[in-house]
């Protein structure tokens, strides 16, 4: 995925590498493959440091933090074209033609293309890395347009006198510009990228398929604008964003801004900063929490509240909501009045602007036709809707205006909720119609989200009655693309709205089918799959997710999923009732669970592998199998429990899989029997002291996932003593069963270094919603394995272990690439 970052101020400034420094640590789960950062002081000159590694270990043994700099431009690399050498890492400083620097985040998939035509024009290419070919490509465009520079600049003159501007930008911006959108025009692939010359003032970044945010704002430092791939380190900054849509670029200096188009006749614009809806906090780390993926489990009630409160009707709002729906024109003029706050570029602006709309008889009307629900606005605690933080904001500047926030809040409540509730019923009758056709119904997602949709699937047996077809972008492409049909129905599932696998499957199907019907459940609705490629879509509503590892968009999904299956069978009333029940059942789990879990942390987050046994429950086995992956780094494979028995469960009994702690105790027995003998090393050793090995082969651990119907107690019950007796460990999780703990609980004969445990979540007597209870009873499970193995590997001092509950190595968010 990587990452890029930029910052720039009016003059050069002491604190400068401070600043870079924790724009890129922001940025440390985007990529953690190598670190670079460059600095342009006032003079021009450029100073480069990279280096393989994270930006938490790179930025201090670099002395990134402690650069001065007018110009910053970073990178964090998680790696695809090129390996992970210094040389690959990012950013790239050029001087073949003319001396830049430029970084890029995504993909140039035509890189092996490039590197030899760009050799052949001149360009001594040091690297396989698609950031250093892009930077080429600006640069070799950027010379050509400084040779012969009056064509270029005729057209970008003439394309800004067109836009209405006048203020005065250097011809250098424009020729950079210019460069800028002819290399995009060379290369092939996704991606967002940022060049400087260090003569021409201001940066140069481009959005052409990767996500890339900007912000204006001023610090203890003075003016400045930052742009940046990830949108937390930008509000880390500012909340005053700067709006850059896809296929735009925009140059910028501390103050000043223009944004151009890429791709298409060129065009420029200098579109007014809004104020961001979110603040930094909701992106930050809160006590008593020391890791994101812990608070992130530990929110998933709350996050639920959000589900309750957008999907299904409220007897405590409902008079006050039909007030809304006899007056919908004086509510969307409202709602647009609020909005316009967000055009307020500083506090005091925002306070006149607020005080004029109290003023304004739009409100005045509204606030007197709800008068007689006015104890519910009185009752109403802090905001919760998706403008809380602009409403908080303006509750600062005004304590006295509660019943008009109050009224501002519900109003956006309201309307959301009507859009989701439509969009919601237009989904059951989608798949009604389609199954009436004789269509299938495709859920197509990738990793977490994809075993979200294997869970629906058990969701939609058991409450509909309704066949769904789970699969990721590649089954799908190999398997159904060229066999779908027009009344099919196509549901993509996806935290990010951005993951390229789906975006392609959605564009593909778009152009062989376009009368099949395709939605989305996301949680970014601002991404492009919501925005640009679904018919409309369903939010996931859990907020921003930091930890690279999914968790609580993965419950929010599954309790969409949930919502949607059950709308088949159930009433509202009775589908709110039962997700009050999951909420319930996820806050008692982690309290009742707790050292239980914590027990089984400590079995097993040294153990090389182990399988994660589902009976009934595949998606869900699959999932916590990939959490311990992910997290641990320590192998595991997620299988349905009946089907263990068919090839699998060769590993049981004697395997060649040992642990660093088998290791420590292999030495052990050889210094306890070597008997003065030489020790010759490799499989002579081993020959020689055959209880080497033989004192070291272990049980192989087994963690069943058992719901509590009759049937699939039996099978675990099954599975569980045919296995144990064949040299497996038992880890279940189930609710309380007394047949169940005998079976786990009983060590089979001649298996004296049987261990087994069994984790009891709270009963509920319903199969579905056991799903809620035992997936974060597995969350927490893999997170404090994670814990426990990277404070392990730390004391072996084990360099690059890349074990880390937030930031594992290899993986990163949200993939963008192919």
């Amino acid at each position: 995925m990587c990452g890029i970052v930029s910052l720039c101020y009016a003059s050069e400034v002491a604190a400068m590498g401070h600043e870079a420094g924790e724009l890129l640590k922001r940025l440390e789960y985007r990529g953690y493959d190598s670190t670079g950062a460059s600095f342009i002081g006032a003079d021009g000159a450029i100073t480069l440091l990279k280096k393989v590694g994270a930006p938490s270990r790179v930025v201090p043994e670099l002395g990134i933090d402690r650069q001065p700099g007018q110009r910053f431009i970073g990178q964090v690399r998680w790696a695809t074209y090129g390996a992970v050498t210094d040389v690959n890492s990012q950013p790239h400083h050029v001087r073949c033609k003319v001396e830049m620097v430029g970084a890029h985040n995504g993909n140039i998939s035509n890189t092996d293309a490039l590197k030899p035509a760009l050799t052949a024009q001149g360009h001594a290419v040091k690297s396989d890395n698609d950031g250093e070919m892009i930077t080429h490509l600006t640069e070799d465009a950027y010379a050509a347009n400084l040779a012969d520079p009056g064509p270029t600049l005729a057209a970008c003159r003439a394309a800004y006198a067109a836009a209405g501007l006048t203020e005065g930008i250097p011809d250098g911006a424009f020729l950079l510009i210019d460069a800028a959108r002819k290399a995009d025009a060379r290369a092939e692939g996704s991606y967002a990228a940022a060049f400087a010359d260090p003569k021409v003032p201001g940066v140069v970044a481009v959005k052409s398929g990767s996500s890339l945010y900007a912000g204006i704002g001023s610090d203890a430092h003075g003016d400045f604008v930052v742009v940046s791939s990830d949108l937390t380190s930008v509000l880390s900054k500012t909340r005053m964003l700067i709006p850059l849509s896809e296929g735009e670029g925009l140059w910028f200096t501390e103050r000043e801004y223009l944004v151009f188009t890429l791709g298409k006749e060129l065009a420029f614009s200098m579109p007014r900063p809004k104020r961001s809806k979110l603040n930094v906090r909701d992106t930050g780390l809160r006590a008593p929490y020391h890791y994101f993926m812990e608070q992130e489990i530990a929110s998933a009630p709350d996050n639920l509240d959000e589900v309750l409160r957008y999907y299904f009707r409220d007897a405590g709002t409902e008079g006050l909501f039909a007030a809304f729906e006899d007056r919908q024109d004086l509510c969307k003029a409202l709602v647009a009045k609020v909005l316009a706050l967000y055009e307020a570029p500083e506090e005091a602006a925002l306070r006149k602007a607020f005080e004029a709309l109290l003023a304004d008889p739009v409100h005045r009307e509204l606030a007197a036709r709800v008068e007689p629900h006015a104890d519910v606005l009185r009752a109403h605690g802090q905001p919760v809707s998706d403008e809380r933080q602009l409403l908080v904001d303006l509750g600062r500047l005004e304590p006295s205006a509660a019943s008009a926030l109050a009224l501002y809040d519900l109003l956006f409540v309201w309307k959301k909720r009507r859009r989701v509730t439509r969009h919601l019923q237009e989904l059951v009758q989608a798949i009604r119609e389609s199954q009436k056709e004789g269509g299938r119904v495709f859920l197509v997602a990738s990793g977490t989200s994809y075993h979200a949709a294997l869970v629906a699937a058990t969701f939609f047996n058991n409450l509909a009655g309704v066949a769904v077809f789970p699969c990721n972008p590649g089954q799908f492409r190999s398997m159904y693309l060229n066999a779908v049909q027009p009344h099919d129905l196509l549901i993509g599932i996806t935290q990010s709205g951005e993951t390229k696998d789906l975006v392609d499957i959605f564009q593909d199907v778009l152009a062989r089918v376009p009368a099949l019907r395709r939605i989305a459940l996301v949680n970014n609705e601002n991404s492009r799959i919501p925005q640009e490629l679904s018919e409309f879509y369903l939010p996931i509503l859990c907020g921003p997710e930091i930890a690279v590892a999914a968790t609580k968009s993965f419950l929010n999904q599954v309790a969409i999923l949930y919502v949607l299956a059950a709308s088949f069978s159930l009433t509202e009333r009775k589908i709110a009732a039962n997700l009050e029940r999951a909420k319930d059942l996820i806050a008692e789990t982690l309290r009742r669970c707790e050292a239980d879990v914590e027990d089984a942390a400590r079995r097993l987050y040294l153990e090389p592998s182990l399988h994660i046994l589902g009976t009934g429950l595949i998606g869900l086995a699959r999932e916590g199998a990939l959490k311990i992956r992910e997290v641990v780094l320590n192998h595991a494979e997620g299988y349905d429990a009946a089907e263990f028995k068919h090839g699998p469960n060769t590993i049981l009994g004697k395997n060649t899989l040992f642990s660093i702690q088998d290791l420590a105790g292999l030495l052990e027995v050889y210094e306890q029997h070597r008997d003065g003998r030489p020790f010759a090393g490799g499989i002579e050793a081993l020959q020689a002291w055959p209880e080497l090995v033989e004192t070291r082969f272990s049980n192989y651990p087994l963690l069943f996932v058992c719901p509590a119907e009759e049937r699939d107690v039996r099978i675990t019950i099954s599975q569980i003593h045919t296995h144990k007796i064949r040299g497996a460990d038992i880890l279940l999780i189930a609710e309380k069963n007394p047949e169940l703990a005998l079976a786990v609980s009983g060590k089979p004969m001649g298996q004296d270094r049987y261990w087994s445990k069994y984790i009891e979540v709270p009963p509920n007597g319903d199969a579905n919603l056991f799903v809620f209870a035992a997936t974060v009873a597995l969350q927490r499970l893999a997170f404090r394995m994670s814990v426990l193995k990277m404070e392990y590997l730390d004391r072996l001092a084990v360099a690059d272990h890349g074990v880390h509950p937030d930031a594992p190595k290899n993986v990163s968010k949200s993939i963008t690439v192919d």
